[in-house]
């Protein structure tokens, strides 16, 4: 079982590829979305998002192989990714928000931190 968890404003320009590949994929992936906090500052909304996404990794994902997605991560080759994708059987993405996460507050939560190159992607 894979999820996607990731910390996102609206997808609706995305829904129909996203229902398309959930529908291709079946019941081996999951994707939730968690709205980004609002108010504050940069460091205050960054604090929030990872206190957010703290919470639920606690309370729903505790025994899942944690998977960072970063920038800062291991660049990974697709052999590497299939090696973690078939070594734990239940395994979650964490996607930050468009300000990203505090990585220090997370890294006693998260088992991986992996790159798919150095170039951050629109969320």
């Amino acid at each position: 079982m894979f999820t996607i968890l990731s910390i996102s404003d609206s997808d609706k320009h995305w829904a129909s590829a996203i229902a398309e590949f959930e529908k291709r994929l079946g019941k081996t992936l999951t994707i939730e979305n968690i709205k980004p906090a609002r108010n504050g500052s940069r460091e205050q909304i960054i604090s929030k998002d990872t206190e957010t996404l703290i919470q639920i990794l606690e309370k729903k994902y505790s025994k899942y192989h944690k998977v960072l997605m970063t920038k800062d991560g291991k660049l990974v080759t697709t052999e590497d990714f299939h090696a973690l994708c078939t070594q734990n059987n239940h395994v979650v993405f964490i996607i930050g928000g468009p300000y990203g996460l505090d990585e220090p507050q997370l890294a006693s939560l998260v088992q991986s931190k992996i790159a798919f190159g150095k170039i951050t992607l629109p969320h």
